[in-house]
């Protein structure tokens, strides 16, 4: 096999495992004893059915109606039907949105300490023969989202199921909004109905 090909194929590896770590990771939960395949309509359980979890700022008012109006088109496309009034649906829906600023520390042997630099401290001659010990040391700081959806079955006035999505939110995330918030959806909805 050849240079170029080896590169290749590690490129593309790369490729494919930085497209695994951009996309939402969902959980779902349900009530078990719960029938769930009598629901046809849903509605919003308020007018203002965001609230806001634990967050690092304020969260921009636009993404109410933009969640809102792609949760509505996941379910319609999944066969249910909106309504307007809360009374007339089968179950109602409230979402929660929310971030946290994290930090991720990594700590690893160095291989340019002194003599023996070819070889981290512990590895036969090198590091350890000469009494060398260094380790490098990478900080960095990342924002996590999060997009809860409950449903509450509307006859028995209870919660029924919950999705939560997230996601390390990257630059790419902040300028394709729309996009950001239909990936978040889909990983939520993807668990509705439960099987």
């Amino acid at each position: 096999m050849t240079i170029v090909k080896k590169l290749s194929g590690l490129l593309l590896a790369c490729a494919l495992m930085g497209g695994c770590a951009s996309t939402f990771k969902a959980t779902h939960d349900h009530d078990a004893n719960h029938d769930f395949s009598t629901y046809q309509t849903f509605a919003w359980i308020s007018k203002n059915p965001m609230k806001v979890g634990k967050a690092t700022s304020i969260p921009n008012p636009l993404l109410e109606p933009r969640i809102m109006s792609a949760l509505e088109t996941a379910l319609v496309a999944k066969g249910y039907r909106w309504v307007k009034r809360a009374e007339d649906a089968d179950f109602l829906l409230a979402f929660t949105v929310g971030s946290r600023d994290e930090i991720k520390v990594d700590s690893y042997p160095s291989m340019s300490a002194g003599y023996g630099r070819a070889y981290p401290r512990g590895w036969g001659w090198g590091g350890a023969y000469y009494g060398v010990s260094t380790n490098q040391t990478s900080v960095r700081q990342y924002t996590k989202g999060m997009l809860a959806v409950d449903m509450f079955d509307v006859e028995e006035r209870r919660p029924v199921w919950h999705g939560v999505a997230t996601k390390t939110i990257n630059e790419s995330d902040r300028e394709n909004l729309d996009e950001t918030i239909k990936a978040a959806v889909d990983a939520v909805i993807a668990g509705f109905p439960p099987p």
